[in-house]
């Protein structure tokens, strides 16, 4: 297995963390019969609720433009010194822009990201280097 899809089932397991995070979030503030229910009428997400849903869904869309350029890189053969910087660019950006995000710590939040979005972007680089004789 190479490092990039080492780094892609790290990002799958951030995504699973933060799926169980935002679960609880929504338990604790609605209770546990809710969270059996058919969640009908949900009460007002709380400030944290809220955050750790939207946190979920950056993440899944930062995975989805990374697992994408990763699995296009293996299918390609593509496995470079860059690539596998961008897949550690990606994990560590998004696996420190989770906590922050949670925190609520903006400004440091759009770096982390920024990073992560990077190393997305070092792969892309790659595959089109490949692809178009760059």
């Amino acid at each position: 297995m190479t490092n990039e899809l080492v780094y892609l089932y790290g990002g799958i397991l951030i995504l699973l963390v933060l799926i169980m995070i935002q679960a609880m979030a929504s338990i604790g503030n609605r209770g546990l019969n809710w969270g059996l229910s058919n969640r009908a009428d949900p009460d007002p997400d709380t400030v944290f609720e809220a955050r750790a849903k939207r946190t979920v869904a950056n993440h899944v869309e930062g995975l989805i433009l990374f697992s994408l350029a990763i699995l296009t890189a293996q299918a390609a053969g593509i496995s470079t010194g860059l690539t596998g910087m961008g897949a550690a660019l990606f994990f560590w950006g998004r696996l420190a822009y989770a906590p922050i995000y949670l925190l609520g710590i903006s400004h440091l939040r759009t770096l982390a990201w920024a990073v992560s979005l990077v190393g997305s972007l070092l792969i892309l680089w790659e595959i089109g280097q490949v692809a178009f004789g760059g």
